[in-house]
This record gives structure tokens, C-alpha cells and sequence, in this order.
């Protein structure tokens, strides 16, 4: 009888383990969702205030915009390598609007390289 208390002594322990893994390894999504606030309305906040002509601000803004569509997409998809290749793949196409080449072959190409990234990614790992 002893023997049989402590094996469910062991699997009581065990199973307390296993959550308390489980709690550590959930993800805390308010962080997150505050970035991805602040970092939209500071997007925003250039745009509407700001003048573009002051010197160092359109950097921020490419910068900004990249990390606001980095952490909304990362955070929409549960995955952030994805995330990384759409915001980036966006950013890029704003980068060649902003200097007058962006058309619809460039998004089309930056739409095939960003989905070839992803297939390649998926596969190597």
C-alpha cells in the first residue's frame, strides 16, 4: 500500500512540473500589444504632425513603420519569422514608393521573394 501512495506521490509532482512548464512557456501578450499600440500611433503621429522635410525623420519613420508591422504581424500569425518577412517585405516596397520606382512588377516581386524566403525557411528547419 505504501508503494502505491508513493508512485502517485511521484506522478502528483510530475504533473505539477508539467504546468508549471507550461506557465513559464505561455506567452505574455499585453507587452506586445502595448508596443504594437505605441508604435501605430507614433506612425500616426509622423505623418500627421511631423514635417517631412526635417532632417532624419523620414529614417524614423521607415524604422517605426518597420517595427509596428514587425510586432502586428509576428503577433497575428504566432510566428514571428513570418512576421519578419511581411514586415519587411513591406517596408521595402514603401522604401522603392517613397523613391518613386515602386510599381506593380516591384510588388510582385517582392511578394515572390518574400513567399520563396518563407518556402525556403520552412524547409531548411
Amino acid at each position: 500500500m505504501k508503494k502505491q501512495k508513493s508512485v502517485n506521490k511521484s506522478h502528483t509532482t510530475h504533473v505539477v512540473r508539467g504546468k508549471r512548464k507550461k506557465i513559464r512557456r505561455r506567452k505574455n501578450f499585453f507587452p506586445t500589444l502595448i508596443i504594437i499600440f505605441i508604435s501605430w500611433f507614433v506612425v500616426a503621429a509622423i505623418i500627421y504632425f511631423i514635417n517631412p522635410s526635417i532632417l532624419g525623420i523620414v529614417p524614423l519613420f521607415f524604422f517605426v513603420f518597420f517595427i509596428a508591422l514587425l510586432f502586428t504581424f509576428s503577433t497575428l500569425l504566432a510566428n514571428s519569422k513570418r512576421g519578419l518577412i511581411i514586415a519587411s517585405a513591406a517596408t521595402l516596397f514603401l522604401l522603392l514608393r517613397y523613391l518613386g520606382v515602386g510599381n506593380i512588377i516591384n510588388f510582385m516581386l517582392i511578394i515572390g521573394l518574400g513567399i520563396t524566403t518563407d518556402l525556403y525557411l520552412s524547409k531548411a528547419y
